[in-house]
């Protein structure tokens, strides 16, 4: 059996020990239309599989195949609004400036771990 949006959002679905009913209540949704996704008689509108992937945090990427994990990558994500401010401000930088504060970075690194 091939992994489908569907199995795999069965599969999250039953690692977080979560009925149907509640998690189309959660996101707006029947219980039968969640039963027909997971068991691919329906494919989901783009609106109800984004909702699903929000509602057990997990990537697009992992629902459509592209990914093996079904983690977000925080990596890529801030994670409090001192992270997202420092975000806003390096976008705002020139490539320049970026370089510079990489070297000023790395070099109090570098001196903390002497």
């Amino acid at each position: 059996m091939s992994d489908t949006i569907g199995t795999r959002l069965r599969r999250i679905r039953e690692e977080k020990g979560l009925n149907q009913v509640d998690v189309g209540e959660a996101v707006g949704i029947s219980r039968s239309y969640l039963s027909d996704i997971e068991a691919g008689k329906k494919d989901g509108s783009i609106k109800t599989i984004s909702a699903l992937a929000q509602y057990y945090d997990i990537s697009l990427d992992y629902l459509t195949g592209l990914s093996g994990t079904p983690v977000q990558s925080s990596e890529n994500a801030a994670h409090n609004d001192l992270e997202v401010l420092l975000l806003k401000i390096w976008r705002a930088m020139s490539e320049e400036e970026r370089l510079g504060l990489m070297a000023l970075l790395k070099a109090r690194i570098d001196t903390n771990a002497a």
